[in-house]
């Protein structure tokens, strides 16, 4: 699965100091996210998140993508 952080910034002209100001989620930790180092998500980061962008259908915030088997 791979969080949609870019798109969801993009659809609504938000940039990352934007869902900074909307959660309480660090600056650190959205620039984190955006760049896609953070493997694993704690619950209140998704809970934030959904807040922040009202989602109610979590297929929102995730991509399902295949990955290569080695």
């Amino acid at each position: 699965m791979k969080l949609r952080l870019r798109v969801l910034l993009a659809e609504r002209e938000w940039e990352q100091k934007d869902l900074v100001e909307r959660t309480n989620l660090t600056n650190r930790a959205v620039s984190d996210l955006y760049n896609e180092k953070t493997k694993s998500y704690t619950k209140n980061t998704l809970s934030e998140l959904v807040n922040a962008f009202e989602i109610t259908d979590m297929n929102e915030l995730f991509k399902i993508v295949e990955t290569e088997k080695e």
